[in-house]
């Protein structure tokens, strides 16, 4: 409750003193002044803020006589953040209900307000200024799937990318971006497999090490450690839906839920970032920018220049009929993706601290909107 606004409890206050029929005098007092009411005020303050006993109360339970909502939302006295917030509120559905996050399994299975906290801290990209901004726009690619696979590419440029063409570093499957971490290679020893299990190992001991050191609500019981590693998301052998979807920066509501049973979920979103930045700066150094070098040797061996890719033109439709091209609208790619320049705008957008899940004409030309250019980031 005492997160809760003024007008609530002031509210609340109020509807005590009437249920209790209490007589209440207001004694105003000088800032800071060496008073005994409010010093003993500051002191119940002050022992309720260190009370692990106090519950946390939500606004639906307060005892104001009602709270103002606008679809769910409580009205808040600030209106311009009451705005922003029915704002960014429709600017996330409008993300969640895009095909390429749940063509796979439920978008209910993703923690969305702490997948938005991870990818929205700006702090995080202050260790890595060079190339910040390429980074950047590798999760939010990332993210949304739309890094150049060689699948995305073949659907984009079917008369450039041979759709019968496979992975090129093992040859036997399909490079789809959840294929970029399960990739055998042609050398087992050096697969992005291998890394990538290697690093969300790594990750899984980070957070659990966190964790453990963190401050929960309630004493942790003899199995945490034992059920948080046994948590699907961590299952990569062979990978789970919420082990890909952790991968992209979609936070899995299991892991969340898990850790809801004994820490706030300011602390649970607090250590779940920094760990998954990381996380997400390894794939991007280790596996991408390597499958990025490797790839480009690839074209240049198919005979496919740079300006053949940045040519927005392809041959005429009965030199490549569309039945010959295996499209999946389920599934959506860089077909239905914004242009390159405005991943740019967003990425530096979040690195000056902008809000960029508010703006709502991204996620709408984000699905009509085709690529002109191609990217390695």
């Amino acid at each position: 409750m005492l997160k809760e606004s003024n007008h609530l409890l002031w509210s609340s206050i109020r509807t005590i003193m009437l249920q209790k029929n209490l007589d209440i005098t207001l004694i105003k007092v000088p800032a800071h002044a060496d008073d005994p009411l409010n010093n003993h005020v500051d002191a119940l303050a002050k022992a309720a803020h260190t009370d692990s006993h106090l519950p946390s109360c939500s606004p639906s339970v307060l005892m104001a006589p009602c709270i103002l909502q606008f679809n769910s939302l409580p009205v808040d006295m600030n209106i311009r953040k009451f705005f922003r917030d029915i704002f960014d509120a429709k600017s996330l559905l409008t993300l969640a209900v895009l095909p390429r996050f749940n063509s796979s399994s439920s978008i209910s299975d993703i923690d969305w307000a702490c997948t938005i906290f991870c990818l929205n801290n700006n702090k995080q990209f202050a260790s890595h200024r060079n190339g910040r901004s390429e980074f950047c726009g590798f999760r939010i690619k990332l993210l949304l799937d739309m890094l150049p696979t060689l699948t995305t590419l073949q659907r984009r440029k079917p008369h450039l990318y041979n759709p019968s063409w496979l992975c090129p570093q093992c040859n036997s499957s399909p490079e789809t971006l959840d294929h970029l971490w399960t990739c055998p290679y042609i050398l087992l020893e050096f697969s992005p497999l291998n890394t990538f299990k290697t690093l969300l190992l790594a990750l899984r001991t980070n957070y659990l090490d966190k964790f453990l050191s963190a401050s929960s609500l309630i004493p942790l019981p003899d199995s945490f450690a034992a059920e948080f590693m046994a948590l699907d998301c961590w299952n990569c052998v062979p990978p789970s839906f919420s082990c890909l979807r952790l991968a992209r920066g979609l936070i899995p509501i299991s892991l969340t839920e898990f850790l809801g049973n004994y820490y706030s979920s300011l602390t649970i979103w607090s250590v779940l970032d920094t760990p998954l930045h990381d996380f997400h700066f390894d794939l991007y150094v280790q596996i991408w920018l390597c499958r990025s070098i490797f790839f480009h040797h690839w074209e240049s061996a198919q005979g496919i220049t740079k300006k053949m890719k940045s040519s927005a033109l392809g041959p005429p439709s009965t030199l490549c009929p569309s039945s010959n091209i295996p499209l999946d609208s389920s599934t959506p790619s860089l077909a239905t993706a914004s242009l390159d320049s405005w991943v740019s705008w967003v990425s530096s957008s979040i690195i000056r601290g902008g809000s960029w899940i508010s703006h709502l004409d991204f996620w709408r030309r984000l699905t009509v909107q085709p690529l002109l250019r191609i990217s390695f980031w």
